[in-house]
């Protein structure tokens, strides 16, 4: 049976679409076929926010992006981002970031050593705004996470050499089966905070596990971003590993993915070769983007001690 998540699903797509609509609950419900309410309820409970809340989150960050990563004007973005004023987003932004989008440009534009003009940083928050509550969820209703039925996937292992990313992130435990939750719990502050202080994105949502046991799982997840960062409460700023790894790409739903960590281990013992430090799953597609979990792209990487 599918969650609830995965019905929603569409809608996160309608929602997120970097077009400047401004969709209407009445509007959703009519898609969906839920009256308003009940949707409301649904939503609220799947996403963690409401319809509403969501839209202008995901419509706020990606400005604040735009506004860094752009010569646009604050009117411009404002447009681009569905509010019809300047007024009206220069408030949306201050309720968020505690600053008008011409000072946080004037601020972190000088800092950021990627600005005006970083091309990753703005795709990366553009795609994961809308996603970073949703990695890793399941798509079938479980007790505990299982490999769907079918034929596994062929999976092509390559060797590597990689330099060392800084990264921004939070360290939790948590149960197997509750990944999603936790890194849903981790990915959301941590982008807040990237965003808010113009901490530019050197890659996708990544979480590395430090330990995986049959009780207890603990991971560190966050963002890869360019350049350090000074740390704050529970955010952490370190870095993913440099050197050699290995590395293979997960096409499909998030379910099947210790196919994938399989693959490589299995790779690692037959070219004698030793595995150094915890691995880290990078993901590449966002499922507020793309709503088929057949075409969902997580790359996994295991770090490996030198010859």
């Amino acid at each position: 049976m599918m969650t609830r998540i995965a019905e929603i699903l569409p809608l996160l797509v309608r929602l997120g679409r970097n077009d400047g609509e401004v969709v209407s609950l009445a509007d959703l419900a009519r898609e969906d076929g839920r009256s308003p309410c009940h949707l409301q309820r649904v939503f609220s409970a799947e996403v963690g926010e409401s319809p509403l809340r969501y839209s202008r989150r995901v419509r706020l960050q990606r400005a604040a992006a735009t506004l860094l990563s752009s010569r646009k004007s604050v009117l411009e973005v404002a447009l681009e981002a569905g509010f019809e004023s300047h007024e009206g987003f220069t408030r949306a932004f201050r309720a968020m970031f505690d600053t008008s989008p011409r000072r946080y440009r004037e601020v972190f534009g000088q800092a950021n050593p990627c600005s005006p003009h970083h091309p990753d940083h703005l795709d990366t928050a553009k795609r994961a705004a809308p996603c970073v509550g949703l990695y890793r969820i399941s798509m079938v209703r479980q007790s505990k996470p299982a490999i769907p039925g079918g034929t596994p996937m062929s999976y092509q292992v390559e060797k590597k050499v990689i330099t060392a990313t800084p990264f921004l992130f939070m360290k939790k435990q948590t149960k197997p089966e509750a990944i999603a939750e936790a890194l849903a719990s981790m990915f959301v502050p941590v982008f807040q905070f990237a965003t808010s202080r113009g901490i530019p994105f050197a890659g996708p949502p990544t979480a590395r596990y430090v330990s995986y046991g049959p009780g207890l799982v603990t991971i560190e997840a966050g963002m890869p971003i360019a350049g350090q960062a000074d740390a704050e409460g529970d955010i952490t700023s370190g870095s993913l590993f440099g050197g050699d790894v290995v590395t293979t790409i997960h096409k499909g739903p998030y379910d099947s993915l210790n196919l994938a960590h399989e693959a490589i281990q299995v790779w690692i013992a037959e070219h004698n070769e030793q595995a150094d430090g915890a691995p880290w799953e990078s993901y590449l597609t966002d499922p507020g983007e793309v709503p088929d979990p057949s075409e969902w792209l997580t790359e996994i990487t295991y770090p490996l001690k030198k010859a």
